[in-house]
């Protein structure tokens, strides 16, 4: 079709007459490929008529190279020969588990959109807990996804999710594939475990440069509780864990719980962050942490990552209401992506935590607000279909 389309511009001499006709038709393809994703990826939206215009989406499980060895995961691919834009999809820490039918509906809807998507499950995020070697894993994914025949390198990216936007975005710095992403998409990730971990350590957040009570999101706790004693000795982590998430919803005195004395150094540091604390002695506890872990925290923020960020396009999402990750980190995230060449930030002001029911909306706030959500992945759509190649 480009030849076709070339030739008949050079037989008129004009490729400024090409350009004009295929722009339009690339836009169009654009927004076609948004539409099908948004359709197929909201299950309370008819979209039957999608699977009539659009082949049904392959399902392979692929290996792929980690630090721990070779794993598995599934690959959703269009049916055509290719090659694909890529999609690394970092998912995060899903409550709901790897078998929910939101999982291969979101892998679905990219493959009838035009992406080859593979999904990537940490392991540490399945138990609850982060860990910044899954930013290179993530690397080490997306660099075999792209060695693949069918994908087209220069057209592909990552897309994460919650904690998996904000792992998106630190593997995208990672040397080994910083060159070859071509944008990355993270909706409610975090810019900085030394703000997000305050925010939860004292029930409080920022908003309009003010702090007010934050009802902190038993899943946000659940991961920082688990993060923070990640790497003291297992009998005294449960402990720890076990005081700090009580099956109850009111949790003991800690002198009935356990004798701080009977402590460890390590672990005596870490007690007064799983407490309710002022921001400001938060952040002062923080910094009385073994150098390992505040060492850790900062291998986990992606504002120190962005140095090695070459990606050209970056979108950030947010629901303003965000009952996991407070809104404040994509503003922050955002402000320190600067100087990259195009960054686009969007915020949504019906939907919770990627759930547009979770608060109840009217039709019409529903209706306004994934309209919202197509603008702002569209340029994700986009650039999947006119970024340059750049195979080796």
């Amino acid at each position: 079709m480009a030849l076709r389309l070339y030739l008949w511009a050079a037989q008129r001499g004009g490729v400024v007459r090409l350009l004009r006709l295929t722009r339009p038709v690339t836009t169009l393809r654009a927004v076609f490929r948004t539409a099908v994703f948004l359709l197929k990826v909201f299950p309370m939206i008819p979209s039957r008529p999608v699977d009539w215009v659009t082949p049904a989406p392959v399902v392979e499980r692929i290996r792929y190279p980690s630090s721990h060895g070779e794993v598995e995961g599934d690959l959703y691919r269009p049916s055509s020969r290719g090659p694909h834009p890529a999609l690394l999809v970092c998912l995060g820490v899903v409550p709901f588990g790897v078998e929910h039918p939101q999982v291969p509906r979101l892998g679905g809807a990219l493959a009838r959109a035009g992406f080859a998507a593979l999904l990537y499950w940490s392991p540490a995020m399945r138990n609850f807990r982060l860990d910044p070697v899954d930013a290179g894993d993530i690397a080490l994914a997306y660099d075999s996804l792209l060695a693949r025949p069918d994908v087209r390198g220069g057209r592909s990216g990552l897309l994460g999710t919650c904690v998996g936007g904000a792992f998106a975005v630190m593997a995208a710095s990672d040397a080994r594939i910083r060159d070859r992403v071509a944008f990355v998409l993270a909706y409610a990730p975090y810019a900085s475990m030394w703000t997000f971990a305050r925010d939860i350590a004292s029930a409080s957040r920022p908003v309009g440069g003010v702090r007010e009570a934050w009802d902190v999101d038993p899943l946000t706790r659940k991961v920082y509780v688990h993060s923070v004693t990640d790497h003291l000795a297992p009998e005294e982590s449960e402990l720890l864990r076990a005081w700090a998430l009580p099956a109850d919803a009111e949790r003991p005195p800690l002198e009935s719980a356990l004798d701080p004395a009977g402590l460890s150094p390590e672990a005596r540091r870490i007690l007064p962050l799983l407490g309710p604390l002022e921001a400001g002695d938060a952040t002062a506890a923080m910094e009385q942490l073994p150098a390992t872990l505040r060492d850790r925290l900062t291998a986990l923020s992606p504002v120190g990552h962005l140095a090695g960020l070459r990606a050209p396009l970056v979108v950030l999402l947010h629901d303003r209401d965000d009952p996991v990750i407070p809104v404040a980190e994509s503003h922050a995230l955002r402000g320190a992506l600067s100087g990259l060449p195009e960054v686009r930030y969007t915020e949504f002001t019906v939907f919770k935590h990627l759930d547009p029911t979770r608060g109840n909306p009217s039709p019409v706030a529903l209706t306004r607000e994934i309209l919202r959500l197509a603008r702002a992945v569209y340029p994700v759509f986009l650039r999947a279909i006119t970024a340059g190649d750049g195979r080796p």
